[in-house]
């Protein structure tokens, strides 16, 4: 959607963005990243790798909606400040497993660790493709001519005041012109 030069996204979006997609990325990506499948005896931490695709995913939306990199960025950055306090014991037992507490090396610590450090790489790639939508709009903005002015008044869009068809001065009636046998 091109927006003319002249429109302001809301401040309130930044904001507003950066709160709810650092929660939804979050809250839905740890929920998935322990998600581990097996092909036969090797685990594969997919679910991992699929929560940074979607982190990522919602931080180029919020970059895109509030039409900021800046916002993509702060979306990323407080989803890794989220995830930071998913991996201590706030709620009993840590909600994203990273070997720390145990010397264990489990198939769910491999995909926390994934899931943890990841997002880093993940707020950086999404800070580049909204930077680079929102160049590539503001390019096709510039060559894109502005619309034509509306006509003042009508609903025709065809009349224009003073174009072929129109009288100019007084309006002439019966009897009024040059060479009328009634004047």
């Amino acid at each position: 959607m091109a927006l003319s030069p002249d429109h302001r996204v809301p401040r309130w979006r930044g904001p507003v963005a950066v709160v709810l997609g650092a929660l939804v990325a979050g809250i839905l990506g740890t929920s998935l990243h322990a998600q581990v499948f097996y092909a036969g005896e090797s685990p594969l931490p997919l679910g991992a790798a699929a929560a940074l695709v979607f982190s990522a995913a919602v931080a180029v939306f919020t970059g895109l909606w509030a039409r900021s990199v800046l916002v993509s960025a702060l979306t990323g950055v407080l989803t890794y400040v989220l995830l930071g306090l998913f991996t201590l014991e706030v709620f009993g037992n840590p909600l994203i497993v990273t070997g720390t507490v145990s010397d264990l090396d489990l198939p769910v610590t491999t995909a926390g660790l994934i899931w943890l450090y990841g997002q880093a790489i993940a707020t950086v790639a999404a800070v580049l493709v909204t930077a680079a939508v929102l160049r590539r709009e503001a390019r096709h903005q510039r060559t894109v001519a502005p619309p034509a002015p509306q006509a003042g008044y009508g609903t025709d869009p065809g009349y224009r005041p003073g174009g072929p068809g129109t009288v100019p001065g007084p309006v002439q009636g019966p009897g009024t012109g040059p060479g009328d046998p009634r004047s």
